[in-house]
């Protein structure tokens, strides 16, 4: 062989692998990337920005005056213009109510989806579980929430790989949750109605 064909293949060998290295990093990129904190914070933010909203509309629509039920329309219509996607809101559940039975998938692949509470519940892949969830990355046996003697809804990880998190922060033991948290197992977010 001459040393031209020796080069070319020596040129053609290192211009695979870095065209490989390439795929490979971009395939992890967009992996990572859905999972990042900030599409989570956006998500949040857009959500709070909605229930501020809708109770300041049911504030105003309350009015006697059909002037401000008027404005009311004009600002839901506003509000609704600026989000692209909302995950349908099951049967209207006030979040200050002390019998929160109602657990919301507000972000993943099952968005939308609503799980009644009973005093005790698991959630994970398995099919044993109350709440089932086909995540790849929630555990067989994830986590438990459960009804405290004082009426208030625990969150339990259950020694789950990936971890529970509660409002973005990791838990480490049984933590009190409140309506409108906001509580993440795997690529899927739950929200307690």
């Amino acid at each position: 062989m001459t040393e031209l064909t020796y080069a070319v293949l020596k040129y053609s060998f290192i211009l695979a692998l870095i065209l490989f290295a390439w795929l490979a990093v971009r395939s992890l990129h967009k992996d990572v990337s859905a999972f990042l904190p900030s599409r989570d914070k956006w998500i949040r933010k857009r959500k709070k920005q909605m229930r501020e909203a809708r109770d300041k509309s049911s504030f105003s629509s309350s009015s006697s005056s059909p002037r401000s039920s008027a404005s009311s329309s004009v600002t839901q219509t506003s509000i609704v213009s600026l989000v692209t996607h909302v995950p349908p809101s099951p049967s209207p559940v006030s979040p200050s109510r002390s019998d929160t039975t109602v657990l919301v998938i507000v972000d993943g692949q099952n968005a939308g989806m609503t799980f009644p509470l009973p005093p005790s519940c698991t959630i994970g892949r398995a099919p044993d579980n109350s709440i089932v969830v086909p995540d790849q990355f929630i555990s067989s046996h994830h986590a438990r929430i459960y009804k405290s003697k004082k009426g208030e809804w625990v969150l339990e990880d259950l020694g789950s790989t990936n971890g529970t998190y509660l409002d973005e922060k990791q838990i480490a033991g049984p933590v009190i949750i409140k309506p409108g948290q906001l509580i993440r197992l795997g690529a899927t977010s739950f929200e307690l109605r």
